[in-house]
């Protein structure tokens, strides 16, 4: 696994409780965060906080894990990031979580439906859902039951906060797939409240 962290090593060094013999992931830095390195080259990227709120990157669809003070969890999920890890975390941690969002695999028992990479698996047909799709459906999957502000869903697929409507049409389209793959009951449970989007099972 390849990992890049956003800062220098002494930040980096700043970030964990110790250092652990064999780390589990192989590790790069950079100071700036270009999109090419973004959807390369790495598996993942961890960011720290305020450099993240900051300067949300415009394009995603890697994981990114916010670090940082336990009080900008809440701001870092709002802006769009994947996961949040508290400081000081060990590198054991780090890749356990980061694991998680890398090797995705749900199932929404109810529904019949399993989600495989990009791959929607349902009774009537599995689909393959585009970048923006697999990204939105993570998402809300992650924050199942939760409001979901179309800022977040906006920053994490890297269009203007203001596109409401586009939001919308993306929306509709996962509607549509998941209908197709014999989920209408997720489709209509998938709804927009006060600005928001909530997935329901």
């Amino acid at each position: 696994m390849r990992l890049l962290f956003v800062g220098n090593e002494e930040e980096y060094a700043a970030s964990i409780a110790a250092r652990e013999d064999g780390r589990p992931f192989s590790l790069f830095f950079c100071t700036a965060l270009s999109e090419a390195l973004e959807q390369h080259h790495f598996d993942a990227l961890v960011i720290p906080a305020l450099k993240f709120l900051s300067a949300p990157p415009r394009s995603r669809y890697l994981p990114l894990v916010a670090s940082g003070p336990a009080e900008l969890a809440e701001p870092c999920f709002e802006s769009g990031c994947s996961d949040f890890i508290r400081v000081p975390w060990t590198e054991s941690e780090l890749y356990a979580r980061i694991s998680s969002h890398t090797s995705r695999c749900l199932t929404f028992f109810q529904a019949g439906i399993k989600i495989a990479g990009h791959r929607l698996i349902g009774p009537m047909a599995e689909i393959a859902l585009s970048d923006d799709a697999y990204s939105i459906l993570m998402l809300l999957a992650d924050n199942c039951g939760r409001p979901v502000p179309k800022v977040a869903i906006a920053s994490l697929i890297g269009i203007a906060p203001q596109s409401g409507r586009s939001i919308d049409m993306r929306i509709a389209r996962l509607r549509t797939a998941l209908r197709s793959a014999g989920a209408r009951e997720l489709a209509d449970g998938l709804r927009c409240l006060h600005g928001a989007y909530r997935l329901n099972t």
